[in-house]
């Protein structure tokens, strides 16, 4: 069988095969795994909920050992905790942080300082309207991503510093900032906005402790839960494709932990409040319609757009090779460099066919899936195309490494 290159141009978005394939563009965004499981951004939708602080404390198990873990998040007194629009806009820095890397894989460097442009130029980037307004909500989330302290005991995981942050730290996601056209000390004016990221943040990304997430996806969601939830749902269902599963059930004292939500004393306050946000992202596809709560548990089985988020992953070069190759160096994910979607060329029919035969490969080695006939015929691919490319899969890679 031939050997399934990846396509090296770009990063995409596979849909079902119904029909002429649709083809949509990823913007991805490299995103700490540590903010994918621990809380941080708060709901907004009541200002109780802003102005309190986080403190969570849990058990975890490294090495054969286990270890009481503490996390706490401190928020401001003027500006309170970080919101979902906190989080666009990290992610919007961090989608420029991608840009302006230097150099590949362990290699990868970023620079000590961000230049993010103008503040209407970021605000239109990460999808806000330009108006006064928004501009001061900007500047106020760059002040409080600054001021808002997190405080770790071994719940704070930095692989290229040897693991878990065993010491006593408090640690920001940024530690200095500046706005365009303000006065920069020295007889002149900032001649952009900039920030810089904490010690923490940027060793993990140097470190390729990433997740993938699509934050152009996120970006359309309407919930503030919603957007939420999808990067807690990303590492988590990652985690269970790992074993095998196409499902992970979560309890709901969990979610409301991860939310770091207030008022959820019940179980079916838990539920009246995830209605809409749960509902959405079975709209949306990342999970699938047959999710539904088991008793105190919710059931997410995986979606059409998770799987795509997989096929993404795997498609990057370095995950790609270490999962097909089986090299086991690689431990962590990355990602390809960051394009926009207007510059990103055609998929060619080749590479379109070979896409379908990993995705189908996907299906059966990871999540016990049948694969899509029709999808296979269309393009010329057999069961046994698919089944010895995910019996490769298996048998060569080590997920439990890779997690």
């Amino acid at each position: 069988m031939k050997k399934i290159r990846p396509n090296q141009q770009q990063l995409k978005l596979f849909l079902e095969q119904t029909g002429q394939p649709e083809i949509q563009t990823w913007q991805p965004v490299r995103d700490d795994f540590n903010f994918c499981r621990l809380a941080l951004f708060a709901p907004a939708d009541k200002r109780a909920d802003r102005f309190r602080d986080i403190k969570q404390r849990y058990t975890v198990e490294a090495g054969g050992k286990s270890f009481t873990a503490t996390w706490e998040v401190r928020h401001d007194p003027e500006l309170g905790l970080l919101g979902t629009f906190d989080r666009d806009v990290w992610m919007g820095i961090l989608e420029y942080a991608e840009e302006l890397a230097e150099g590949k894989g362990r290699n990868k460097k970023y620079p000590d300082k961000i230049d993010l442009g103008s503040s209407k130029g970021f605000l239109k980037r990460i999808g806000k309207p330009e108006s006064g307004r928004y501009v001061a909500m900007f500047h106020e989330s760059i002040r409080r991503l600054l001021k808002t302290i997190c405080f770790s005991e071994k719940a704070y995981n930095v692989p290229a510093s040897g693991g878990y942050v065993n010491v006593l730290e408090n640690m920001s996601l940024l530690t200095s900032a500046a706005f365009k056209g303000e006065p920069d000390g020295t007889g002149s004016v900032h001649e952009t906005t900039w920030v810089r990221l904490g010690e923490f943040v940027r060793k993990n990304l140097e470190s390729g402790y990433i997740a993938l997430i699509d934050v152009k996806y996120i970006r359309q969601l309407k919930g503030e839960l919603s957007k939420q939830l999808v990067p807690f749902l990303s590492y988590r269902l990652w985690l269970a494709a790992q074993h095998g599963r196409d499902y992970q059930q979560v309890h709901w004292e969990e979610l409301r932990q991860y939310l770091a939500a207030s008022g959820w004393d019940t179980l079916s306050r838990a539920k009246k409040r995830l209605k809409a946000a749960l509902e959405e992202l079975k709209n949306r596809e990342y999970i699938d319609e047959a999710s539904d709560w088991n008793g105190q548990n919710y059931v997410f089985k995986v979606g059409k757009k998770f799987i795509d988020e997989l096929a993404t992953r795997l498609n990057a070069r370095d995950q790609y090779d270490a999962w097909i190759c089986g090299r086991r160096d690689v431990k962590q994910l990355r990602i390809l460099p960051m394009q926009h979607p207007q510059s990103m060329p055609k998929q060619t029919s080749e590479e379109e066919r070979e896409t379908v035969l990993t995705r189908q490969a996907i299906r059966v080695a990871l999540l016990n899936q049948q694969p899509d006939l029709s999808a296979l015929q269309k393009h010329g691919w057999t069961l046994d195309d698919v089944h010895s490319l995910a019996n490769s899969m298996s048998q060569k890679n080590n997920f439990e490494r890779l997690g």
